[in-house]
């Protein structure tokens, strides 16, 4: 009888170790990351992050060639939106330029912290790597960003190996849902008297000073789109535009500020008040320095950034804008629009920067920036202008390229106040805190592996307690 107990606690012992391996190499579940970063033409999906930590992966023989990515983005839209909005019998006529399914390219593979990263070939020509889905009506040339469904499919030409010489094949890799961007996370979603908006604030916003405050306005293919396309994420997606003003590179030029990106749902020219409520709002519940606003935009943007000093003289110290959209053939963005005439531009009694690049076929540089400098260049207006780029100067203004006298566009606009009071930036006062990076999700899967080493270890201890009584009693004999 004992010969039959001691067999039968050496066969569960031994279960419960033999198990665990042939379970790891079976079935396994890996959930993964998408992790994006803004880039001059938007936003774009350069990495996946396979959370590969529970496992016991030799990383030393991973190789790109092991991994097969391909991505698809599709409308967020239903069918009774689909056939509203888009295809040329609808009201609007849209259509989507921005779908894809495509083949994703692994440029190399790295691990950290036990995890796997893919990053992805990301260049201007690579298809299927943007997050936003650009509609056009090509008949008014009109159109809008909007947000994209997507899907990303990994798979395993190979085996993964593992440390042990064996090797994971049969693998499902799960899609976790958000898309991890560190410069978007910088900022917080809002909405007041239904106007949608970002807002940055900086590091040392409690330090006991106050901060400068800076607005951006974004251009006509960020806007709702009367709602449709009214996400609140656009206006940091499509460009660099907000994001590089929360960098820390601009954080350091301005000490420390505040970002404000609102969302308009349709025409820029409806939110005049709205807007002037927003920062209002906005400037009463932080520590913001009344005396340093700076009014930013570009295209539908840069003509709001205008209307709004135009409408409220005292409320900002520096207006910037880029490539302005109040030529003629703009100024009836997506709505009716608003003209500003030249008596309201010479108005303009605050330090003014206008840049775009001459070849610019969306705005005509003659009635916007070119038109602007003419009217204030006698109060110090600045004009940058550059020959080639078209519609896209606002890449130049994100990276804070423009400079007049050697001196460069964001070093300029911290130095302006209402108060006439000329203020220094303190440079490298900022810091900035290590990213915390969190744990690896275990799978459902990981918690039978767990299972099954519990059961080992409880074994071994009966056993270990069956031996320990039976010399016992041997001894006692």
């Amino acid at each position: 009888m004992k010969k039959i107990t001691t067999y039968l606690f050496s066969m569960m012992l031994l279960f419960s170790f033999a198990v665990i391996p042939v379970y790891a190499l079976d079935g396994q579940n890996v959930n993964f990351d998408l992790h994006s970063i803004v880039y001059d033409d938007g936003e774009a999906i350069d990495s996946v992050v396979l959370k590969t930590s529970n496992l016991e992966i030799d990383h030393s023989k991973i190789t790109k060639d092991m991994f097969k990515v391909h991505a698809t983005g599709t409308t967020v839209y239903s069918s009774q939106l689909e056939n509203e909005f888009f295809g040329p019998n609808s009201q609007s006529g849209l259509q989507h330029c921005g779908l894809y399914d495509e083949e994703r390219e692994v440029e190399s593979v790295e691990e950290k912290n036990g995890n796997i990263i893919l990053h992805l070939v990301t260049n201007k020509e690579t298809k299927g790597k943007n997050t936003l889905d650009f509609t056009a009506n090509f008949t008014t040339l009109k159109g809008c960003n909007s947000l994209l469904n997507i899907k990303y499919t990994i798979t395993l030409n190979e085996g993964l190996p593992l440390k042990d010489g064996s090797e994971l094949s049969n693998i499902q890799f799960l899609q976790n849902e958000k898309i991890i961007n560190e410069e978007i996370d910088k900022f917080s979603a809002g909405e007041s008297n239904g106007l949608k908006y970002q807002f940055y604030t900086p590091n040392n916003a409690n330090d006991g000073n106050k901060h400068p405050l800076i607005v951006w306005f974004h251009g006509g293919g960020e806007s709702g789109f009367r709602g449709l396309h009214y996400n609140n994420l656009s206006q940091l997606k499509a460009n660099r535009g907000a994001v590089a003003l929360a960098s820390d590179e601009a954080q350091n030029i301005f000490n420390g500020a505040y970002v404000l990106a609102p969302q308009t749902p349709h025409e820029w020219s409806e939110n005049i008040d709205d807007s002037t409520k927003l920062i209002n709002n906005i400037i009463k519940n932080n520590n913001i320095d009344s005396n340093r606003i700076y009014s930013y935009g570009c295209s539908a943007g840069g003509y709001m950034a205008l209307d709004m000093v135009v409408h409220n003289p005292n409320l900002f110290a520096a207006v910037v804008s880029t490539c302005p959209a109040i030529d003629q053939q703009n100024i009836k963005t997506y709505g009716e629009g608003r003209i500003i005439t030249d008596e309201e531009i010479k108005s303009i009694n605050i330090p003014t920067w206008v840049i775009q690049a001459k070849d610019d076929t969306t705005v005509k540089y003659e009635e916007s920036a070119l038109r602007v400098y003419t009217l204030l260049k006698d109060k110090g207006a600045i004009l940058t202008t550059y020959e080639t780029g078209g519609h896209s100067s606002w890449i130049h203004t994100a990276k804070n390229e423009p400079a007049n006298n050697g001196e460069h566009l964001w070093q300029w606009t911290a130095k302006q106040s209402l108060n006439d009071e000329i203020k220094t930036p303190v440079e490298n006062t900022i810091k900035n805190e290590p990213v915390k990076k969190t744990s690896a999700v275990k799978t459902g899967d990981t918690n039978h592996v767990y299972l099954y080493v519990v059961t080992g270890s409880i074994s071994m201890a009966v056993m270990a307690e069956y031996i320990h009584n039976k010399n016992k009693k041997s001894i006692t004999k």
